[in-house]
């Protein structure tokens, strides 16, 4: 939207000093006339900033920039497309987890949320409530594709994604993983090439590689997602099964696809005739304002297998995750059904109970403020302590942080300083490609403290004695 552009090229300017602290803006008037726009269009710009605490309003007065602006670090430079190519990052992964289990170490490095960030009292109410009232129900297998109660409420939620779908159109899964993968097997061949984001979620990665599929990556920005005129010219110069990315807060960069954008993908979709696989796992975590609509909810032509699960957003121990398809759904429900056949029943059970306790939307309310102020703790850290020159992703929503160093430091090599500080974090290099060596993904998934704060320090202290 424009005034979406106006805001973010206002907030550059601002955080290259164009506007100093406490400096009133030009008047919206002036501004209409000087961008050519109108005035709704600038009012709309500045209260997006306004939101941000970016600006303030004064009444009689005008717009100011905040007097204390937060540190805003630049989002990383795209990626290019590579060539399609096999995978081989499974031996490398497994050699990093080796060391990023400790629980003595300050986890910046697991992409979950804390204990302290679930809501574990509700959730055992509602265990202990199927315990007394289904035990039964819970010594049988939930046979595919899962319990209806639990895919009906599922659909239900899913209105606030934009999606008006049925609860037969739902298949439960374990976890998002497992939705990816059996997307991707219902879709594909081996050799079958597969657009990504560029950067890409090293488990989209893993089973990519595992199915024996041809990767084409597709650069990813930070800000706005994935790079469509990038994904047109892969999907011109070769022949693409499908396009695996996320709408919302793509794990690792943040990213975030505007709506014009979602249509465009699904306009690219049909045109090349590939389908979109969706991952919305972070979708729920907006920091602020309403949730953000899937690629889903413009889906018009049956384009879309729809992937997500509760594991970021209530608790990743429960392994819910689901599927939304229409006339893919007998082919990823056959995989399924060779795959596992069936699932637990007492968590879907356990989930269907708190869904309807109506607590899942108190329990949002209180970790989206929580995520969002962990992420700016985490950037101004960032911006204070790391090397000149370190840039670093502003996610709108979720807990994730994607970092580039200065191109000289390996991330690899910063790795292995870090966990003799106890320290975890995900290298750029486990996200696709070697060009991600000087990047890291940072995980603030936990309650922020001077422990969590002062570690960080260290980590920025560590990336500059190798800068």
């Amino acid at each position: 939207m424009l005034y979406q552009t106006i805001a973010t090229d206002l907030r550059h300017k601002i955080n290259q000093g164009l506007f100093r602290p406490g400096e009133r803006l030009p008047s919206v008037r002036l501004m209409s006339k000087q961008l050519d726009v109108s005035v709704s269009t600038v009012v709309s710009a500045y209260q997006i900033l306004e939101q941000h605490q970016v600006i303030e309003a004064r009444a009689k007065s005008g717009f100011y920039v905040g007097v204390k602006p937060r540190p805003r670090p630049a989002a990383p430079p795209k990626a290019r497309s590579l060539q399609p190519a096999r995978l081989h990052i499974s031996d490398t992964i497994d050699e990093i987890f080796v060391n990023t289990r400790n629980e003595q170490h300050t986890h910046f490095d697991l992409a979950l949320p804390h204990a302290k960030f679930q809501p574990s009292s509700a959730l055992k109410a509602s265990g202990n409530k199927v315990l007394r009232q289904q035990f039964e129900r819970t010594l049988s297998m939930s046979t595919n594709p899962g319990n209806l109660e639990l895919r009906r409420l599922i659909a239900l939620r899913m209105l606030n994604a934009g999606c008006l779908v049925s609860p037969e159109q739902v298949l439960i899964t374990n976890g998002c993983q497992e939705a990816i993968l059996l997307s991707l097997q219902a879709m594909t061949s081996p050799g079958d090439l597969v657009a990504v984001e560029s950067p890409c979620y090293y488990g989209f990665l893993l089973a990519l590689e595992s199915l024996g599929l041809q990767v084409v990556n597709i650069a990813t920005d930070p800000l706005t997602g994935l790079d469509l005129d990038a994904l047109e010219k892969a999907a011109t110069q070769w022949s693409l099964k499908a396009c695996l990315c996320s709408s919302s807060f793509s794990n690792p960069t943040g990213g975030a696809m505007s709506d014009d954008s979602k249509k465009h993908l699904l306009a690219l979709a049909k045109r090349h005739q590939f389908t979109v696989i969706e991952d919305d796992i972070l979708g729920e975590l907006h920091h602020q304002g309403e949730r953000r609509s899937s690629i889903k909810s413009f889906d018009e032509h049956e384009q879309v297998i729809y992937c997500s699960s509760f594991s970021k957003s209530l608790s990743p121990g429960l392994r819910i995750g689901w599927i939304v398809a229409e006339r893919q759904r007998p082919s990823i429900a056959e995989q399924q059904l060779a795959m596992s056949g069936a699932s637990a029943s007492f968590t879907q059970l356990q989930v269907a109970e708190y869904l309807k306790s109506g607590h899942f939307d108190k329990h949002l309310a209180r970790v989206r403020p929580a995520y969002r102020s962990n992420i700016e703790h985490a950037l101004a850290v960032i911006a204070r302590e790391f090397p000149k020159g370190t840039r670093a992703s502003h996610p709108e929503g979720g807990f994730l942080i994607w970092v580039a160093l200065p191109k000289n430091i390996n991330a690899l090599e910063l790795f292995s300083l870090a966990l003799g500080e106890n320290i975890c974090f995900m290298p750029g290099v486990v996200f696709g490609r070697k060009n991600f060596a000087h990047c890291l993904r940072l995980s603030f998934g936990q309650p922020w403290s001077e422990h969590v704060e002062s570690q960080l320090t260290i980590l920025g202290t560590l990336a500059s004695k190798l800068s």
